[in-house]
């Protein structure tokens, strides 16, 4: 390659926008739902059951929620999200978004308790020139199950998780990265035929990467969470599921934006290095017939 393509090939180099990418991702996953019974009172003659019944009044129902947005010195400017809410009973949802900034999806299926999956992911990438946030989340709140009395209730849920963070280039260094993936259940039992007396109890798992962390490997676990009603009378639950993705690059620093040439502005680099690459020739040609 003369000087000439050389001088070309590097004038058009410095001619483009140099960016640097940090992927930071969470996601998560909820399944193999199920559930075990033990009689706490074995001689009260009632047998340990967990009755699913046509509740009464409000039914609870399902949601998911996407969204992305992006903000500072890069265009376009935008905060985008979508939702999905359903009745009682059904439970097949789907929301996703996907732009250069990154992905924010969740999903809930299932026929019934047994079938239940809760999914979520949120990634997006970081660059010297704006701020980025992304969310997934799923979750459905279940209120048709009665406990009968004197019996203890463990609720049962494979959850896989995990918050990554990747760097790529010093640029890297310049951003607050997050990520978090966090699986949260929650059950409340109202005591029937005596009001205000209820029993709650919650569990939760966590999982993050942040700078400095880079995360935590994909990691598996049965995610569990057990209610004692100890009353002589049945009690109706509350069962409340969600799972959260969520992940953000903020600026920790003002990092100037890198320099982007206007077309014209790079069309008179590469003009100014051709005139030059060509008085370098003529000079060199009167120089050899002296």
């Amino acid at each position: 390659m003369n000087k000439f393509a050389a001088g070309m090939v590097m004038a058009a180099t410095l001619a483009s926008p140099l960016l640097a990418h940090a992927q930071v991702r969470a996601e998560g996953s909820l399944s193999n739902f199920s559930y075990t019974l033990i009689d706490l009172l074995p001689n009260d003659g009632i047998a340990p059951s967990l009755s699913i019944v046509t509740p009464q009044g409000y039914a609870g129902g399902a949601s998911v929620f996407g969204s992305l947005s992006q903000s500072d010195s890069v265009e376009p400017w935008f905060d985008d999200a979508r939702s999905q809410f359903t009745a009682p009973y059904d439970r097949d949802l789907a929301v996703g978004l996907a732009t250069s900034v990154g992905t924010a999806r969740a999903s809930l299926t299932g026929t019934d308790f047994h079938s239940l999956q809760l999914h979520t992911v949120a990634s997006t990438a970081g660059t010297p020139a704006a701020s980025r946030h992304a969310k997934g989340q799923s979750g459905l709140n279940i209120t048709e199950f009665v406990l009968s009395p004197g019996t203890r209730v463990s609720f049962f849920a494979d959850f896989t998780g995990s918050a990554l963070i990747t760097p790529e280039g010093e640029a890297h260094q310049a951003f607050r990265d997050y990520a978090e993936i966090q699986a949260r259940v929650s059950l409340n039992a109202n005591i029937q035929n005596r009001p205000g007396e209820y029993v709650y109890v919650s569990n939760f798992i966590n999982r993050e990467a942040w700078n400095g962390h880079p995360g935590e490997s994909p990691a598996s676990e049965r995610f569990s969470l057990t209610l004692d009603n100890k009353s002589a009378f049945s009690a109706d639950l509350s069962l409340k599921y969600d799972l959260h993705a969520t992940v953000q690059a903020l600026k920790a620093t003002e990092v100037p934006p890198t320099p982007v040439p206007e077309p014209a502005t790079t069309a008179m680099l590469l003009a100014g290095l051709a005139l030059v690459a060509g008085a370098v020739r003529r000079r060199r040609k009167i120089v050899g017939k002296d």
